[in-house]
């Protein structure tokens, strides 16, 4: 008759390892950024429409609120992407109308499927805005993105103002 062999139970120290891993979660967690920041300071206007700005292949016009160090006025920041490389545009809000329509040829010539993402600060003047639209015309970029904040609250009308009367 044979006999059984006894096993012998190995033992494994997990301590060493959970370490590791909390040391990598911690690197993690300080080296991260989800945010990449933001190079102007935007409020940006409050709005019912759940619609989701786009992400990737953008043209972003960013329009500040006048600020003191600017001379009172507004900038007007073109962002977009060419040949892998980000390229950053300042024009001056005077010459929104005329400057505007060629810097957004470069840039959807640059990338023919990019979208216009316009963020503009709520305290930014309206006249900015309509040479935008103009130079939007110009350069025959109709369609674009306006991005806004997603009023909390109930109902299709944000749980705070009335819906509009005829």
């Amino acid at each position: 008759m044979l006999k059984k062999m006894r096993r012998i139970g190995i033992a494994i120290d997990m301590t060493p390892m959970v370490d590791v891993a909390f040391l990598l979660l911690i690197f993690f967690m300080c080296t991260t950024q989800f945010k990449p920041p933001e190079k102007d300071k935007i409020t940006l206007p409050d709005s019912n429409s759940p619609a989701k700005s786009p992400e990737s292949d953008i043209i972003t016009i960013a329009v500040t609120a006048p600020k003191p160090e600017n001379n009172f006025q507004s900038q007007v920041r073109v962002v977009y992407r060419q040949g892998g490389q980000e390229v950053d545009r300042l024009i001056a809000p005077e010459s929104v109308k005329m400057d505007l329509g060629p810097v957004l040829s470069t840039a959807r010539a640059a990338n023919p499927k990019s979208r216009v993402l316009v963020k503009m600060d709520r305290g930014a003047a309206f006249g900015v805005m309509a040479d935008m639209m103009s130079a939007f015309q110009e350069s025959n970029a109709t369609r674009f993105n306006v991005q806004t904040n997603l009023m909390k609250g109930g109902g299709a009308f944000g749980g705070t103002n009335p819906p509009p009367t005829k």
